[in-house]
């Protein structure tokens, strides 16, 4: 029997969900002579706008973010169906302490809420764009052969491609990860997240909510239409009873769950449910490969960073690529290294920041309690106190310079 024919390309994306196809098309922008292909174990239903990866979720964008995506030319796209965060409001259920961080010192929000189907749009329309971008529907890559010059990847319908770079890009306990070798470590929050759309009875004018209770974070994010994006972090034990309620029983448990500060909960629409682990990578390069967004990192959503890590790591590597064409070549030694160098320091402050946050406010003994509400109220009475969240929640990063020489 004869081999298939190999085919040859730049630049193997595996996933092709909001990070893999952003990479896809932020290194087509900076570097339009390199060749991407993008492999998708969806199928094209893509086009309709139903892929799994742009479904009825929501995420919030921070400011740093929403700046990332006007530079590769596609939030003048997003804008007009984004919700603006213009304050957050925090708290901890049944205890003394509340944070208002508003957003006074500038005109800019401190993000925005998008719906994931508004962007798969959006994205599926850019791509189109670039012939350079190929994409194959229905594709799962099977092994990978590292090679001094390249990697050999071998899909399930037998096709063999030759790439310079392999970049996984396939989520949460990434399969592609396994085949390359790439080692994550995992943290069980024992604590699952619901979410869902649901509805108050009164105008949330652009406020987010983070409510803090024994199980875990509850936050609402401001939709459009007056909606909310639910997340609620319950404990594994309490899940399936709480996913069974009608829509009554769990608007009803919901509002004892939160309270009263949002009004009144009136509608929830389809709730999903998902297991809150943390999942990272040590060390998410190795020869001619690397992952990126949460293939190298899932994290809680207390803060709603992870995302906004993953399009960072995007956008950095895109231009490291770029710059490869010159100083060195895509996939060499020297180009992974100096993305890993110069994102090692956010990976491991946001990670950080993000599991002290779970961790601080899930604590039920009474010296954790007393030190929760002490900090809320120090951070309401001395509003420089907040900065540091401020700055993590409007993710204002530079990409470069400061992650390395600070």
């Amino acid at each position: 029997m004869v081999d298939p024919k190999k085919e040859q390309t730049d630049i193997v994306i595996v996933g092709a969900g909001m990070v893999g196809c952003l990479l896809a098309l932020s290194i087509i922008k900076k570097s339009p002579n390199v060749s991407v292909l993008l492999i998708d174990d969806n199928d094209e239903k893509t086009e309709k706008g139903t892929h799994p990866g742009f479904d009825a979720r929501s995420i919030a964008l921070s400011a740093g973010s929403c700046q990332l995506l006007a530079e590769l030319g596609i939030w003048s796209s997003l804008h007009p169906n984004a919700q603006p965060i213009d304050d957050i409001h925090i708290s901890d259920r049944g205890h003394l302490g509340i944070v208002e961080l508003e957003n006074k010192a500038s005109p800019e929000a401190f993000g925005y809420v998008v719906e994931l189907q508004n962007v798969g749009a959006v994205l599926q329309q850019q791509l189109s764009l670039y012939p350079q971008i190929k994409r194959y529907y229905n594709s799962v890559l099977m092994s990978v052969e590292k090679q001094q010059q390249a990697v050999i990847c071998r899909l399930q319908d037998k096709r063999i491609i030759e790439a310079k770079l392999c970049v996984a890009a396939d989520g949460a306990n990434s399969q592609t990860n396994q085949l390359l070798s790439i080692i994550n470590k995992s943290f069980d929050y024992e604590c699952a997240a619901i979410i869902a759309n649901v509805r108050c009875n009164k105008a949330h004018h652009n406020r987010a909510f983070e409510r803090f209770t024994e199980a875990g974070p509850l936050a609402l994010l401001p939709l459009s239409d007056n909606r909310y994006s639910l997340v609620w972090s319950v404990k594994n034990d309490e899940l399936d009873e709480i996913m069974a309620l009608d829509e009554s029983a769990f608007v009803k448990k919901l509002q004892q769950a939160f309270g009263y500060r949002a009004g009144l909960f009136m509608q929830a629409g389809k709730r999903d449910s998902y297991p809150l682990k943390l999942i990272k990578a040590d060390k998410p390069i190795t020869h001619r490969a690397v992952a990126i967004g949460n293939a190298a990192h899932c994290l809680h959503p207390v803060m709603g960073q992870g995302f906004n890590l993953g399009l960072r790591d995007l956008t950095t590597l895109a231009m490291v690529i770029s710059e490869s064409e010159v100083i060195d070549s895509i996939g060499s030694y020297s180009m992974l290294n100096r993305y890993w160098q110069a994102r090692q320091k956010d990976h491991h402050r946001t990670i950080d920041m993000t599991d002290s946050m779970v961790r601080f406010f899930s604590n039920t003994s009474g010296a954790f309690v007393v030190g929760r509400t002490l900090a809320l109220q120090a951070i309401s009475l001395f509003p420089t106190l907040g900065e540091p969240i401020v700055k993590q929640a409007k993710g204002q990063f530079t990409l470069f310079k400061q992650e390395e020489n600070s």
